[in-house]
């Protein structure tokens, strides 16, 4: 059984990885023979860091293409999809096409690479599906967060495609009731980001890493916060307003609370500045007055480190989806600075979404402050309630495994 997965970048992303390490357990548990295989953007930097031990995964290189949807290629698709073989018109890379035609089941990752982040993209992100349709593979779309299309042609383009594939779950509950709204035929259900079963890594490791990053341990409060500059981008707002703001705050933290803070990066990609979120950091702590206060995790450690390293904290500041979700799910109490559904439906499930969620738009230094706050002096209460809700969601989010299992098992079962 060969699973293909599509919609990762790379592991310089730790959401990402923290995606695939779970996927692939996931549906290891209910296809104990599958291994796998996965595009990506920087196969051999991911080699390298994936440890998922029992689970085979090969890296294949994959990134954005030029006309992936050009009238060849359209072509293609018209004359696949009535039942003419053929595979000289479409026009891709030769090792994309043949781990589509060569693999069983796609499975489409990426927490939410099918929401609308701009035509081009949303297309990229569609190909495959596409192009695994016409070639009669059966497609899962994993976990995602699928946010409005803002045109009506792009609507008209998601729900096409998402009609086509036989078996959606999406992770929150907003995505779930938007799929209503557009009246998508596929089946789908609400789960829950696998990232929730994730495991952190050992108390040894974590003791190697504070070491190597000289973290003194200390009795004070410790906050970890998560930035970016994905947040602004996308979020419609100033950077530079934003940098002032999270640095005002962290120096009141500080002041007012004697606490510690220590920056964790969730996405570092080391040639392109602006996706690399330890130097969102540095500048931060360059503005701040109680710069002594502060550590910065410089170096580059897996997700499961992250989690462990996180799971020190007694809250948690995040602009990073999954860098919350390793927060939340050790029942941290987690503050998300959200500029897209996924932000607001993910901690809708687990938090006070009022109290802990703070809109990248319009964000004050009272309201960041003050939610921060509350967590720090509410802490041992936010605690509780997390952990009251994390039994429904890590069933829920064992659920995608569950429902693969009933979906897709005739389909192995025949091709054995």
């Amino acid at each position: 059984m060969n699973i293909l997965i599509t919609g990762h970048d790379s592991f310089h992303n730790k959401g990402c990885q923290a995606l695939i390490f779970t996927t692939t357990e996931i549906l290891k548990q209910v296809f104990p023979h599958a291994s796998f295989a996965c595009f990506s953007w920087d196969p051999e930097y991911d080699k390298t860091h994936y440890d998922n031990k029992g689970v085979e995964c090969t890296f294949i290189r994959h990134r954005f293409q030029t006309n992936e949807f050009s009238g060849r290629n359209r072509f293609w698709l018209t004359i696949r999809n009535a039942g003419i073989k053929t595979d000289r018109i479409l026009w891709v890379n030769p090792s994309f096409y043949n781990a589509l035609k060569t693999c069983d089941l796609m499975v489409v990752s990426g927490g939410d690479i099918l929401a609308d982040y701009g035509e081009d993209a949303v297309k990229h992100y569609f190909f495959p599906i596409a192009v695994a349709k016409a070639l009669k593979k059966p497609v899962y779309v994993f976990a995602q967060s699928i946010s409005p299309y803002k045109s009506r042609n792009l609507l008209r383009f998601g729900q096409h495609f998402l009609n086509k594939v036989d078996l959606i779950t999406v992770r929150e509950r907003i995505s779930y009731d938007y799929l209503k709204t557009i009246n998508i035929k596929a089946p789908f259900y609400l789960t829950a980001d696998p990232a929730f079963l994730l495991k952190a890594s050992s108390g040894e490791r974590l003791q190697e890493i504070v070491e190597r990053e000289r973290i003194k341990v200390s009795s004070s409060l410790t906050v970890g916060i998560s930035v970016s500059e994905t947040l602004t981008r996308w979020g419609g707002a100033d950077h530079r307003q934003f940098r002032k703001i999270m640095s005002n705050v962290c120096d009141a933290i500080v002041q007012k609370y004697d606490a510690k803070i220590i920056f964790i990066s969730h996405v570092s990609y080391p040639d392109v500045p602006q996706n690399n979120d330890l130097v969102v950091s540095e500048k931060i702590q360059n503005m701040m007055k109680e710069k002594s206060a502060v550590y910065l995790i410089k170096g580059d450690y897996s997700c499961r480190d992250l989690k462990a390293i996180i799971g020190t904290c007694d809250i948690f500041i995040g602009a990073r989806t999954h860098a919350t979700i390793a927060s939340a799910s050790q029942s941290i109490p987690t503050l998300a600075l959200a500029y897209s559904t996924k932000a607001f439906g993910i901690m809708e499930d687990v938090l006070d979404r009022k109290r802990c969620t703070c809109d990248a738009k319009g964000l004050t230094f009272q309201e960041l402050f003050g939610k921060a706050s509350y967590l720090i002096e509410s802490r041992e209460q936010v605690r509780e309630s997390i952990s009251k809700k994390l039994n429904t969601i890590t069933e829920r989010s064992q659920m995608n495994g569950f429902l693969a299992h009933q979906v897709f098992e005739s389909i192995f079962v025949s091709n054995a």
